[in-house]
């Protein structure tokens, strides 16, 4: 079943439950073990965007032979620490080849981080973008409504 669902008549982003970790040393003090690095939060963020584009998208595009990251931007409004966050991704803007994600995550019901992210959609030789097709759009367009409030 979708992480998703609908609300009346506007369907909610997708919003995943994700256990946040770190790569702390075993022997490291809880102030080190329990801080989640901003590349963890990136990981955190790549699962739950990758998540959104299968469920949307199904056989339609494979997230991960026929798109690339091309930028990533992140601020963090507060430090992450290890354990359950909710990441919410929704489509921001869609262009011939590329589209953009607005994700958010958030720990004990506080925004903790925005991520903006872009992707590019790539033909198989994985060397040159491809326009999306117009079912591809059609799948994407679902991830675009106001997200869900929790």
């Amino acid at each position: 079943m979708p992480a998703h669902r609908r609300l009346g008549n506007v369907r909610a982003m997708p919003r995943y439950t994700i256990a946040l970790r770190n790569n702390a040393t075993p022997d490291a003090p809880a102030s080190v073990s329990r801080h989640v690095p901003f590349y963890c939060a990136h990981e955190a963020a790549g699962a739950a965007w990758k998540r959104a584009l299968v469920e949307a998208c199904g056989d339609l595009l494979d997230p991960v032979t026929q798109t690339a990251v091309v930028n990533v931007v992140s601020n963090f409004g507060r430090e992450l620490f290890t354990g359950d966050a909710d990441v919410v991704v929704t489509l921001d803007r869609i262009g011939s080849t590329s589209l953009t994600f607005l994700i958010t995550i958030h720990q004990d019901g506080v925004q903790a981080a925005e991520l903006t992210v872009v992707l590019v959609h790539l033909d198989s030789s994985r060397v040159n973008s491809a326009p999306w097709s117009p079912a591809q759009i059609a799948a994407l367009e679902a991830l675009r409504s106001a997200p869900a409030v929790a």
